[in-house]
């Protein structure tokens, strides 16, 4: 075990293998296994979904035709456009947000195949089917390589389904993730708290702190258990919208932390933004599962956002706070 801290400096003790890992881990066809687990702790480890071939396949295309280029794209942690940022290991620090989304013409091949071999693999989306009860609906994605952090959150308050909680959400690694390469962190049992409500004295655009905070507060109240699970390559860990978790920061100076995200809501359901706006999205079917490409950058429409927000970021972030202000109440 290695003892780290949070992005909130809460402690954790991350295992360094797997026989130190309290979290258990279940082969795909446990389904029994795979949803009790799941139901009693609000996450659950299923090992191998995603072919080895297909892990490497893709860091590949993202060493050659993403991680070189100049070019901005959205970003996870900012959901604004930036270029790369790169630490001294030379990983990407800002990870891109929703690879369904790139730009075709610069990331078309990486984009295809993320879609196509990842979002809408057939072993991920039967285990989506089995924790939300429907054909899932992917509604946004992200990609990783180095880890800058992401503090104690619940998915709920940004996005979710129509029925709040019956989001889940996917952490793939695409290649083992060490014990200090930034591994994401979970509060088992934390999706039976009562979840905080996105309004105006805590919205993203001016009090996000004193969300986090309230979190915080949750974990220390209720002397909640933090886990840093290992996870293989091709393993999957599988969340709910409820449940406390966030990740720790890359302090590894030998292996990065390649890694996708993916959040589903159940087919028949709508989407809901900031506990605000419900969402009677468009999506394309892949393999049998629905994508949602907001902000598709294949599109006229959204290029010319994407224009406007590279060239006038301020007055374009500024109407965006606005916004966000009104719906949350303000």
């Amino acid at each position: 075990m290695i003892e780290l801290k949070t992005p909130r400096f809460l402690p954790v003790s991350v295992p360094e293998a797997v026989h130190e890992d309290p979290s258990s881990r279940f082969q795909r066809t446990d389904l029994v296994g795979i949803r009790r687990y799941y139901d009693v702790n609000g996450y659950v480890i299923v090992k191998d979904v995603i072919d080895t071939v297909i892990c490497d396949e893709l860091r590949s295309l993202w060493s050659t035709e993403v991680k070189p280029s100049r070019q901005s794209m959205y970003r996870q942690s900012t959901a604004k456009v930036e270029r790369h940022i790169y630490n001294d290991n030379g990983w990407v620090m800002n990870p891109i947000l929703n690879l369904q989304s790139l730009n075709p013409r610069h990331f078309g091949h990486f984009r295809n195949y993320a879609t196509d071999n990842i979002l809408a693999n057939n072993q991920l989306s039967a285990v989506f089917r089995l924790l939300i009860d429907d054909r899932p609906k992917i509604v946004q994605s992200m990609y990783f390589e180095g880890n800058s952090a992401t503090w104690e959150h619940q998915d709920s308050y940004y996005l979710d389904s129509e029925r709040i909680g019956k989001m889940a959400a996917a952490w793939i690694a695409m290649e083992p993730i060490g014990a200090s390469a930034g591994r994401f962190f979970v509060c088992p049992g934390s999706h039976r708290l009562q979840h905080d409500d996105h309004s105006f004295a805590n919205n993203i655009a001016d009090n996000h702190e004193v969300y986090i905070q309230s979190v915080v507060k949750k974990i220390r109240d209720n002397d909640l258990e933090i886990r840093a699970p290992c996870l293989g390559k091709g393993d999957v860990l599988f969340w709910n919208a409820w449940t406390i978790h966030g990740s720790l920061d890359s302090q590894d100076t030998q292996y990065s932390r390649s890694s996708i995200t993916c959040h589903a809501i159940p087919s028949s359901d709508k989407f809901l933004q900031l506990q605000s706006r419900i969402l009677d999205i468009a999506t394309d079917e892949v393999n049998g599962v629905e994508i949602y490409r907001p902000k598709d950058l294949a599109k006229i429409e959204s290029r010319i956002v994407f224009w406007i927000e590279s060239n006038f970021p301020e007055a374009f972030y500024i109407l965006k706070k606005m916004a966000v202000r009104k719906l949350t109440g303000g």
